[in-house]
C-alpha cells in the first residue's frame, strides 16, 4: 500500500471521523460571576445612626422568605392537561356562552340606565293635554279622572290604567289615551248615545244596542220615550228574554221615528212580545201586536191622512187586526171626543165610497178609554183634548216609581 490512498470513499470516511472529533469538543468553562459586595450593615450600637432594615438581617422571630422558581406562560400552558376534540368543543362553547352573558349583562345595564334617565328627566314631563270635551265629560272632569300631579313623567304614565279610569264613567262608551313625545297626552272619549229610557224596577238609560249603561238622574230623560214591561228579575239575571223584549221595543221605536209622527212617551212590550205605543201629547194608544210593525204603521199614517185634524182626537187605534183574504183592511179606533167620533162615523156612513180605511166603533171602547172628559160648556161638539199622562203611572197603567 502506498502512503496516499487514492480511494475517494476512504478519504471521505476519514474526513467524517475527523469532523466528529471536532464537533465533540467541549466548550470552554466560563468563570462564575463575582458576587457584588454588599454594604456592611451599620452597627446598632453607633450613636445617632439607624439600622438599615432593607440590608440588615431579618427581624427576630420572622420566618425566612421562601422564593420558589418563577413559572412562565409556556410552563403554565404546558401544565394544562391535553384534551381531545370533544373537550375543545366544550371549552369553545363555554367561552362563547361566557362572552354572550357578559354582553347581555352589559346591554341590560345600559337599558336600565337609559330607562331610569328618560323616566326621571324633566324633558319628558307631562305638560300638555289634547282632548275634545264631550257633553257629559268636560275638561275639568277629565283632569280629575286622570289625576296627574305636576312633574309627572309622561313615560312613567300607565296609559291602560288611565283608559280604565275614564271608561268607568257611566256615560263613556270607549276611551283611549296615547303619548305624544316629549310632553303631550292625547285623550279620545266616545260617549253612549241614549236611545230611550228603561223602567224595570228603576229607571235606566239604554243605548241603541239595548244595553242599560246608567241609572236615570234628574234632567237626563228629556223627551226620550220609556220602554216598559221588562221583568226586573230577568233583567238582573241577564235572561235572554229581557234582552229580546228590549230589542223588540227599540225596533218598534226606531221604525216609528223613521217618519215624522207624533212624539211617543211610552213603548210597552208585554210577555208575549206584543207592542203598544203611546203618544206624548194625547196619550193615544197604538196597538201594534206581534209581527212586523212597518205595515201596521203604514195603516196608521193612512188613517191620520184620512182624518186630518180629527186625528188628534184618537184615543185607541188597533193596528194588529189581520184582514181576511180578499177583504179590505180594517182599523178599529175610538176617539176622546164623542162628538168627533160621531161626526167621523156619520161621514163614513153617508159616503158613497168608503175612505181609505174602514173606521168603526170598537165595542166597549168607552170602558177602555183612560179619560173621557165632558164637552166644554158653550162649545157643543168640541171636547177638551186629553193631556199627556201625568202622575205616578204611565198611559199603560205601569207605575212610574217603586
Amino acid at each position: 500500500m502506498g502512503l496516499f490512498n487514492n480511494n475517494p470513499r476512504a478519504n471521505t470516511a476519514t474526513a467524517r471521523k475527523q469532523n466528529r472529533r471536532v464537533q465533540q469538543a467541549r466548550p470552554r468553562p466560563v468563570p462564575a460571576p463575582t458576587p457584588v459586595a454588599r454594604k456592611p450593615a451599620v452597627a446598632a450600637g453607633v450613636k445617632g445612626m439607624r439600622v438599615n432594615r432593607r440590608v440588615d438581617a431579618p427581624r427576630a422571630g420572622a420566618k425566612p422568605a421562601v422564593q420558589g422558581p418563577r413559572v412562565g406562560l409556556r410552563q403554565m400552558v404546558a401544565a394544562v392537561p391535553r384534551v381531545g376534540a370533544r373537550g375543545r368543543r366544550f371549552f369553545s362553547l363555554a367561552a362563547r356562552l361566557a362572552i354572550a352573558l357578559t354582553l347581555a349583562w352589559g346591554v341590560l345595564l345600559a337599558v336600565q340606565s337609559g330607562y331610569q334617565y328618560v323616566t326621571t328627566s324633566a324633558r319628558f314631563e307631562a305638560k300638555s293635554l289634547v282632548f275634545q270635551a264631550t257633553p257629559h265629560v268636560p275638561v275639568d272632569r277629565l283632569q280629575a279622572l286622570l289625576g296627574l300631579e305636576p312633574g309627572t313623567n309622561i313615560l312613567a304614565v300607565d296609559t291602560d290604567a288611565l283608559q280604565a279610569k275614564i271608561a268607568a264613567e257611566p256615560w263613556v262608551k270607549r276611551a283611549s289615551v296615547q303619548r305624544s313625545l316629549p310632553d303631550t297626552l292625547i285623550v279620545e272619549v266616545e260617549e253612549h248615545e241614549a236611545a230611550a229610557a228603561l223602567l224595570s224596577g228603576y229607571f235606566y238609560l239604554i243605548d241603541r244596542d239595548g244595553v242599560p249603561f246608567k241609572r236615570l238622574e234628574d234632567g237626563e230623560r228629556g223627551e226620550l220615550p220609556v220602554i216598559t214591561g221588562i221583568d226586573r228579575e230577568q233583567l238582573v239575571a241577564g235572561d235572554a228574554r229581557a234582552q229580546a223584549a228590549i230589542r223588540r221595543g227599540l225596533a218598534a221605536l226606531n221604525e216609528y221615528q223613521a217618519t215624522p209622527r207624533p212624539r211617543l212617551s211610552e213603548v210597552h212590550v208585554d210577555e208575549g212580545g206584543a207592542v203598544a205605543l203611546y203618544t206624548a201629547k194625547t196619550g193615544a194608544a197604538l196597538r201594534l201586536g206581534r209581527g212586523d210593525v212597518a205595515p201596521k204603521l203604514a195603516r196608521f199614517d193612512a188613517l191620520r191622512a184620512a182624518l186630518g185634524e180629527r186625528a188628534e182626537q184618537l184615543a185607541v187605534v188597533h193596528l194588529d187586526l189581520d184582514a181576511t183574504p180578499g177583504a179590505p183592511e180594517r182599523v178599529v179606533a175610538s176617539f176622546l171626543d164623542p162628538a168627533a167620533e160621531a161626526a167621523v162615523l156619520a161621514r163614513g156612513a153617508g159616503a158613497q165610497k168608503p175612505v181609505v180605511k174602514d173606521i168603526v166603533e170598537e165595542p166597549g171602547a168607552k170602558d177602555q178609554q183612560p179619560v173621557a172628559p165632558a164637552p166644554a160648556k158653550g162649545k157643543p161638539g168640541k171636547g177638551k183634548k186629553k193631556k199627556a199622562a201625568t202622575g205616578n203611572k204611565f198611559a199603560s197603567g205601569i207605575p212610574k216609581y217603586d
